[in-house]
């Protein structure tokens, strides 16, 4: 299963430079995209913050974030709760980002993303975010691109 991170579901909403890989990826699998719940906060900042600095046109961000849930209530994209397994997972991950010659100064959401990935059994982690891929790497997970 492929766990996408919200660096990495942004690029199906917002045109960005790597955006059409991301797009086939999708179209390649009949599976859903998987994310924590988190991902909708996340993402709600995201484009919101796009808007403000003006890489987004005026009301873009409601109109992709409707986009976006309309997705997540047809089934294409499938969020994951946070709960304590989660959470205990989150625990053993951190004794790898410290424990290592190279320190990994995780932040805290994606420590989340790469625990709930864990948890559900994912193989491969779909992400932008250089910290959250090193981790994931470390945790034994594949990562795209």
């Amino acid at each position: 299963m492929l766990y996408w991170d919200t660096s990495a579901l942004v690029q199906l909403y917002v045109a960005e430079n790597d955006s059409a890989y991301f797009l086939q990826l999708v179209a390649e699998t009949d599976e859903p995209i998987v994310s924590a719940s988190i991902a909708t906060t996340e993402l709600l900042c995201v484009l919101h913050r796009k808007e403000h600095l003006g890489a987004l046109k005026a009301g873009s961000a409601r109109r992709l974030y409707r986009k976006f849930s309309a997705d997540v209530r047809s089934g294409r994209i499938l969020l994951i709760s946070y709960g304590r397994e989660v959470e205990e997972q989150a625990e053993k991950l951190l004794g790898l980002t410290f424990a290592q010659p190279r320190t990994i100064l995780i932040r805290s959401l994606d420590l989340i993303h790469v625990s709930s990935a864990l948890v559900n059994r994912a193989d491969c982690m779909v992400a932008t975010d250089g910290r959250l891929r090193a981790l994931a790497v470390r945790a034994g997970l594949r990562v795209l691109p």
